[in-house]
């Protein structure tokens, strides 16, 4: 050795082919970013083949949701929106509503408050100004990217007009859903591609109510997020 000269270090032969693979499909990755998906494995095509056939979006969805204790309305179109939801806000006994601010729920939050006199709230601010109002609201309303038919399940997008909260805190949630946002199982949801580009900081998928269970297998509902899970099937 000769002095003063730093000693050489080896990497592990196994860590240095590790990082080299790991960074080899990074690089492949990026490059095909924006391609055509790859087609499924044969063990994947041979799952796919043997799924039943799930028939009726809409009735498959409305299924799913109602066999884990969430209930369901089908809706004309959004102006029939405010008279179909009325008949849950008199039976859950709702005295307040919170919204985010998209625009399209305005008709909504009109009727709520002027044909059936709910105090109406709305998340604009940070968590910390109305934490206190959040979490003494009763429903929160919030719209939905769409719908898995498979599972009966409801993708939820939080956005700076909708925080995630109002999906969270209040006891009651109603979602409201375009029919056409349909995806027959969630493959075809990630399939499309939509978020791919840009991924969100957030996405829910929510099948009905919060539920838990403590070892002793006894099933709570509404610990970790609403007790009440409504979905309006709008279109």
């Amino acid at each position: 050795m000769t002095p003063g000269k730093p000693l050489e270090r080896e990497e592990p032969t196994s860590m240095t082919s590790s990082r080299e693979r790991i960074l080899e499909r990074l690089r492949r990755g990026s490059a095909a970013a924006g391609s055509e998906p790859p087609p499924p494995s044969e063990g994947e095509a041979g799952w796919l083949a043997r799924q039943p056939p799930l028939g009726d979006l809409a009735e498959r969805f409305i299924a799913g949701q109602t066999a884990v204790g969430g209930k369901v309305i089908e809706v004309a179109d959004w102006a029939a929106l405010p008279a179909a939801v009325g008949p849950w806000m008199g039976e859950y006994q709702v005295r307040s509503v919170m919204t985010g601010t998209v625009p399209r729920l305005e008709p909504l939050r009109r009727h709520l408050a002027g044909e059936l006199g709910i105090e109406l709230r709305t998340y604009s601010g940070s968590k910390e100004e109305q934490e206190a109002e959040i979490f003494s609201t009763d429903c929160g309303i919030t719209t939905a990217r769409g719908g898995i038919a498979e599972t009966g399940t409801l993708i939820v997008l939080p956005s700076a007009e909708e925080p995630r909260l109002l999906s969270l805190a209040p006891p009651i949630h109603l979602v409201l859903l375009e029919r056409g946002n349909r995806f027959p199982n969630q493959l075809a949801f990630v399939e499309s591609g939509e978020y791919q580009a840009a991924p969100p900081t957030n996405l829910l998928l929510i099948t009905g109510p919060s539920r838990t269970a403590d070892i002793e297998q006894i099933l709570t509902i509404g610990v970790h997020g609403p007790k009440v899970f409504l979905v309006a099937l709008i279109g």
